[in-house]
């Protein structure tokens, strides 16, 4: 057993351990690690969600036609055979799934051969992922997804949507994975990483920048001087060939008694597409360095939705676009882009007479809220066209806009349901701050705790209280006021 010890130099090599031994077949995804080319029935109808996003590495993006019938074709360099194949739902619109497809293989893009059919197909949750066998040995360079929805959502459209797409083929490469003894530990506290390498690798390179590591047989020890967020590299090597797996922010190691000590917040990119219209040009002069609000907003708003910066999702970077659109604002993107848009329509028209200081308020309630939605929780056993589910984020939204201080535009009004979202049921959230402890941390987590999330549950599992009860003695307050 040999390996090299650099401290603090993140490099780390091992010959491996005759334990990792060759499989008879070793499947891998060829969309992750072979060059390949993707076309689509139609043009991309929503700016960042075209087809490419079926084969990114986030499960937050999807793909989406607004067709109800679409096909997905991609090429390889070199024919292969495909073992399965995966489909991961959208975390959204249950309805828009595909229901029926076929995959077919081609050669030369004219003469396409069934290889699977499924009808009827349910995804049971958001972001699953459903894999299918395929029984036909031939090879083929290219592949078609032939896809259809049989559904109508409660916004009237019938449009296809998927989150991924995968393709599995086996091979001779040391395809690299590795696990974690555990993802969050604390200073100089270690760290057990093992390698999962299949097909008989002869050496294992390790790369963890700021840990100093040791090595035994095919499981490295890290250890940590400073809090922060870690990435992990591993190259497998054979007489095939090599591979390599990098996973970002995989390890995060706390100071306990300084627990957003290690924080850092994403970087900034800002995109003005609309510069000339008079709603851009006050933001512009009301916010000189829209990416220092950013970054400023960020840190003021963690800290009221989690405990410490580990729990925090990860984003490599925040894109601001000023644009000339309908929409006040949104968030898109997925887990390493967050994407939020301004409208220089609505500031233009809609806040035109408004002196600077109340528009320099109003924008930073919406950025407000725009961020929280990029760094709060989702419930993933429901879509966003659930009443609940919609009324949680929007409601958590407004929840920490309002104890930000960017509230006093607004007013709790008397109303019949709790499912309004936004404000209706925003100040119920924070009527309800005011009694419970912790209640944005505690609630946000409902998204990720309970298995079949629903309103009235999460309410009930933070509070001990019926919602319906609650909503009584919160209505009663509103009209005592």
């Amino acid at each position: 057993m040999i390996y090299l010890k650099k401290t603090l130099f993140t490099t780390l090599v091992i010959l491996a351990s005759p334990a990792i031994l060759a499989n008879d077949l070793v499947l891998y995804d060829m969309t992750k690690k072979e060059p390949f080319t993707v076309n689509t029935q139609y043009p991309t109808y929503i700016e960042n969600e075209g087809v490419d996003k079926l084969f990114d590495t986030s499960l937050q993006s999807k793909y989406i036609s607004k067709y109800s019938q679409s096909w997905v074709s991609i090429q390889f360099e070199r024919p292969k055979r495909v073992y399965e194949y995966v489909l991961t739902s959208a975390l959204d619109a249950p309805k828009r799934d595909p229901k029926n497809w076929v995959l077919f293989g081609s050669n030369e893009g004219e003469s396409w051969y069934e290889l699977d059919k499924r009808n009827n197909i349910t995804f049971s949750t958001r972001g699953q992922s459903l894999k299918f066998q395929v029984s036909d040995s031939r090879s083929f360079s290219r592949f078609k997804l032939d896809m259809k929805q049989e559904g109508t959502t409660v916004w009237g459209d019938s449009y296809l949507q998927l989150a991924n797409f995968a393709l599995i083929s086996d091979t001779h490469l040391p395809i690299a994975d590795f696990s974690v003894s555990q993802s969050v530990t604390t200073i100089n506290q270690p760290i057990d990483i093992y390698a999962n390498v299949a097909n008989d690798p002869s050496k294992l390179i390790w790369s963890i920048p700021g840990a100093t590591l040791f090595e035994a047989g095919n499981k490295a020890k890290a250890y940590f001087s400073k809090p922060g967020s870690y990435s992990v590299s591993l190259q497998a090597i054979n007489t095939f060939g090599e591979d390599r797996v990098i996973r970002n922010n995989v390890i995060k190691v706390l100071d306990k008694s300084k627990p957003w000590v290690g924080h850092t917040t994403p970087k900034v990119k800002v995109v003005i597409e609309d510069s000339e219209s008079a709603g851009a040009k006050r933001l512009l002069r009301l916010f000189p360095n829209i990416a220092q609000t950013i970054d400023r907003v960020t840190r003021d708003l963690a800290p009221l939705l989690y405990k410490n910066f580990a729990e925090l999702p990860d984003f490599e970077q925040v894109t601001f676009t000023l644009k000339w659109m309908d929409t006040i604002a949104y968030r898109a993107g997925d887990d390493t882009n967050m994407e939020i848009a301004f409208s220089s329509k609505y500031i233009t028209e809609k806040l035109a007479g408004k002196p600077d200081e109340d528009v320099r308020y109003e924008l930073l309630g919406v950025l407000w809220h725009e961020l929280t939605h990029g760094y709060q929780h989702f419930p993933k056993s429901v879509g966003y066209d659930d009443a609940g589910a919609h009324a949680f984020i929007e409601g958590m939204a407004d929840l920490i806009r309002i104890q930000a201080g960017f509230h006093k535009t607004r007013s709790p009004k008397p109303s019949l349901s709790y499912l309004g979202g936004y404000t209706n049921t925003g100040f119920f959230l924070y009527w309800l701050s005011k009694e419970h402890n912790n209640f944005a941390y505690r609630f946000n987590k409902t998204a990720i705790e309970l298995e079949k999330w629903r309103f009235d549950k999460a309410i009930k599992h933070v509070t001990g209280k019926d919602v319906d009860l609650l909503w009584t003695e919160y209505q009663q307050s509103l009209n005592s006021m």
